[in-house]
């Protein structure tokens, strides 16, 4: 059932992301990316150690980057943007037009007026970043059955009426975002992002993809928060029944056919063992289902995030709380088969470091990525990739160490 679609958003994804990597995070090895969120803005020291994918909360929405009309500040989206690039992971772009969040002053436009506006946003963002590989295009778009969206589209704004309207449910607003970023960025993977579609408005998710699809909207994926992957009306609050997770799942794959993104994940509570539970059941779920192609955890500091379980505690949903992993971290940890540094200290100056395993990507002589391997050393890996039996022709073939790009030839035999 994967679709074209689907096979090239995995190309185009991992051909930029293992391309430059010099950290190589949880998810190092495996067959997409686990992400996450700035904190407070910033990037923590330690994010590439855990995060191969990076999306920003709020510093590149259109209310941050132009508050003045005309006067574009790209800068705190920049401090994110040039960090990713210069540590080899994965930039999203988040988010090009949201119903939510937009600068003050488009409240006093008309509609002309706001087309405009919306343009030129477009186009200084495209000026600025014309080689994203990632965007959301359109944030909380879905329109329920009292005719209410998702976020304020059309509530202090004429969003609906700027980009060709809304009749009846076409959803042509959102198809004439997408147009307005396909010629912007001809080769990014375009997304439409949006909140409660797995339980609560899955049928108003579904229904919204396939009919910008059917409109022409070239959307590359559909991104699914993944805040409403908890059961509600227990007590106390419990993981959503893995059995009905699965289902749901499954109905929305066969629904629209395109390839799905967790773009905004996170377990919301204060019993660690809940908590836990759900990532143990629902990461393994999404990394093994190939019509998905990422996941982004939104947040993983306690205390920094935007859950504040029922106002009790502020960022409850964070996995490190004062420095120590919380249990699903540990989890996480395990199974991704994370490898921790370690460095032991000798005297008061000098560092001995312990052995650790580094990664080592493995071509064919077209050049072609095969695959990537672990081992403590070079001599270790070419050993490994000279006994394996999962290469089946004879032939020369290369490994680059991932860390510092040493290249070594081996010859196998069969």
């Amino acid at each position: 059932m994967c679709s074209r679609t689907l096979k090239i958003a995995f190309l185009a994804l991992w051909g930029v992301a293992v391309s430059s990597v010099s950290a190589l995070g949880l998810a190092d090895g495996a067959a997409k990316f686990v992400g996450n969120i700035p904190v407070d803005g910033e990037v923590p020291s330690d994010f590439a150690k855990y995060w191969n994918q990076i999306t920003p909360e709020y510093e590149c929405l259109w209310v941050q980057i132009e508050k003045n009309r005309g006067e574009y500040d790209f800068s705190k989206c920049d401090a994110i943007y040039n960090w990713a690039k210069q540590n080899g992971v994965l930039f999203k772009f988040n988010t090009l037009v949201w119903g939510s969040r937009y600068p003050g002053w488009v409240s006093q436009l008309n509609v002309e007026e706001t087309k405009d506006a919306i343009t030129a946003w477009f186009d200084a963002v495209a000026e600025h970043y014309p080689d994203l590989e990632m965007i959301d295009v359109v944030t909380e778009a879905g329109r329920s059955a009292t005719n209410q969206y998702h976020s304020g589209f059309g509530r202090g704004n004429l969003f609906i009426d700027a980009l060709g309207g809304d009749n009846d449910g076409d959803y042509n607003f959102v198809t004439t975002a997408f147009k307005m970023a396909r010629e912007r960025w001809p080769k990014a993977i375009l997304i439409y992002n949006d909140y409660n579609t797995f339980q609560w408005q899955r049928d108003v998710g579904i229904n919204l993809i396939n009919t910008i699809k059917k409109n022409g909207a070239p959307v590359d994926g559909y991104g699914m928060q993944g805040h409403d992957l908890m059961a509600t009306g227990s007590s106390p609050t419990n993981c959503l029944n893995f059995n009905i997770l699965k289902k749901y799942l499954q109905e929305i794959i066969d629904s629209t056919q395109i390839p799905l993104f967790i773009t905004e994940y996170d377990i919301a509570t204060l019993d660690d063992e809940i908590q836990k539970r759900c990532y143990s059941e629902q990461i393994p779920l999404f990394m093994e289902e190939e019509h998905i192609a990422g996941i982004t955890l939104w947040g993983y500091i306690y205390g920094k995030t935007w859950a504040s379980c029922n106002a009790r505690e502020q960022g409850c949903s964070g996995i490190i709380k004062d420095g120590i992993d919380r249990p699903a971290m540990t989890w996480l940890k395990e199974y991704f088969n994370f490898q921790e540094d370690s460095t032991t200290t000798i005297g008061s100056s000098l560092h001995l470091q312990a052995n650790t395993l580094q990664a080592y990507d493995i071509f064919d002589l077209n050049g072609v990525r095969l695959g990537r391997l672990r081992a403590y050393t070079m001599n270790d890996a070419v050993s490994i990739l000279q006994n394996t039996s999962d290469i089946k022709i004879r032939g020369i073939y290369m490994l680059r160490s991932v860390k510092n790009g040493t290249v070594k030839s081996v010859r196998i035999a069969r």
